[in-house]
Parts: C-alpha cells; structure tokens; sequence
C-alpha cells in the first residue's frame, strides 16, 4: 500500500529567513508544502520566492495572533494588532465569531490577491481553527470553497469536535518541532503512522534560516535543526522504503 506524506512548513511570510528555509527545504528537501502568513511581514517577498519553486504547495496559515488583521476586527484587537488573548476570549465565551468569520474571508481572499490562486488547503498559525468554537466556521469555510483543512483527528476527538466530513489528511503530526529535532524524531513519526495505519500523513515543521525577526522568536534556533534534518540526503530513500509517497493537499 501506498501511502501519501505530505511535509508543510508553517509560516510562509513570517520573515526573509523563515523564507529562504522554506524553499530550501522545498528545493534540496522533503518540503512539498507550506502555508503562507497573508499578514507577514514579509509575504511579498514569500510571493516572489514561491516563483522558484512552482511545485511547492501554498495553503492559507490562517492567524488570529499575530500582526494587524486584514479584516475589521475591533473586538479581536488591542491598538491594532491579533494576539494570543484569543484563547482567554475562547475560555470566556466571549470570541467574536461574525468578526472571526469576516478575517478568514478577508485573508482567504489576499491570499488569491497575493499568490494569484485558490490555496491549496486552511491550517492556521497557533493552531487556533482547533479551538472547538473556531472549527465549525472555518470547516464550513474550507467545504465552500472545495479545499482540504488540516485537522489533528487526536485533539479533535479530546475536544469532542465533529470532524468526519471534512477533506483532510488521515493522520497529523505536530511532534516534529522542540529542542530534540533529530532525523530518528521524524522516523519515529512516520513509524507511528505505520502503526496507526494511516493512509495519509502530515507532518507540520518550520525549517528556517534564522534571521533577526526569527531572534525574537521563542522558536529560534530548532528551526535551523528542522532545516537540517529536512535536507538529510537519506530522508527522501527512508521515507520511500516505508511505503510513503510525497505529496500535498492537492493529491487528497
């Protein structure tokens, strides 16, 4: 049996660095797809980048927490930026969801503005579409518009999120990231979705280049690791011998 793997790096725009790691990894690496941060601040740089590496999958990083929105959002703000009080706002109840629904709509269409194309599928920066009131409209949204979502099936079933009619990956990992980045890490996840049986697999990573932007970051330096084992020349024969064949939301 064949099964599909599809490696995303998040943050696609987030900065220069963040950037040219991801095309790298895309180019000498097993990268096939990223998702793009619309509101970064270095997303035209990531559209221009993108022109070198036409294979490479581009989905929509949906963010509720970092930067200025694109949208109008005055409920979600605090002096003109997102941040990660939306958690505090899930836990009271309190989530502005029309605003929330207007920002993926918004974002949804600088990424066709910016890329000159549909993404190739949602997942979002924090993973904030897994906050179970958040899921329901950005589900609804991806099946509008005909494109996959990326759902982590585990955190689902512990939230009791309904999420059996959305076109997604069987499996996803998020285990590929932290301060013990090593090749035998992202073995041990392939072999996890062998045991488990999936037929298709996702794994999230963020490898970069660090930069200054990425200095201020709490997730610096692991991502040079991240690129690193990315660009191993063995990665691509090991993910083949188990049976994974490369691919992107587009193949679901």
């Amino acid at each position: 049996m064949q099964r599909l793997l599809i490696v995303n790096a998040d943050d696609f725009g987030l900065s220069r660095g963040q950037n040219y790691g991801i095309v790298e990894a895309c180019r000498n690496g097993v990268v096939t797809s990223t998702t793009a941060l619309v509101n970064g601040a270095a997303v035209e740089h990531a559209v221009a980048l993108r022109t070198q590496v036409p294979e490479l999958a581009v989905g929509l990083h949906f963010t509720l927490t970092l930067g200025k929105p694109v949208g109008n959002t005055p409920s979600l703000t605090r002096e003109g930026q997102l941040g990660k009080w939306v958690w505090d706002m899930a836990a009271q109840g309190s989530l502005p969801l029309e605003e929330i629904a207007d920002e993926l709509a918004c974002q949804y269409a600088r990424f066709i503005a910016l890329f000159g194309e549909p993404p190739s599928h949602i997942d979002s920066h924090h993973h904030v579409h897994m906050i179970g009131a958040i899921f329901p409209l950005v589900a609804a949204f991806a099946r509008e518009k005909g494109i996959p979502l990326r759902v982590d099936r585990d955190d689902a079933r512990r939230q009791g999120i309904e999420a059996n009619e959305v076109r997604s990956t069987s499996g996803f990992s998020s285990d590929f990231y932290g301060d013990a980045i090593s090749t035998s890490l992202f073995m041990s996840i392939l072999d996890a979705g062998l045991q488990r049986g999936d037929s298709s697999l996702e794994i999230m990573t963020h490898p970069a280049f660090v930069d200054k932007t990425l200095m201020a970051s709490k997730y610096c330096y692991p991502r040079l690791d991240e690129l690193d084992v990315l660009t191993q020349p063995s990665l691509k024969e090991a993910i083949a011998e188990r049976g994974f064949r490369p691919a992107t939301f587009r193949d679901l």
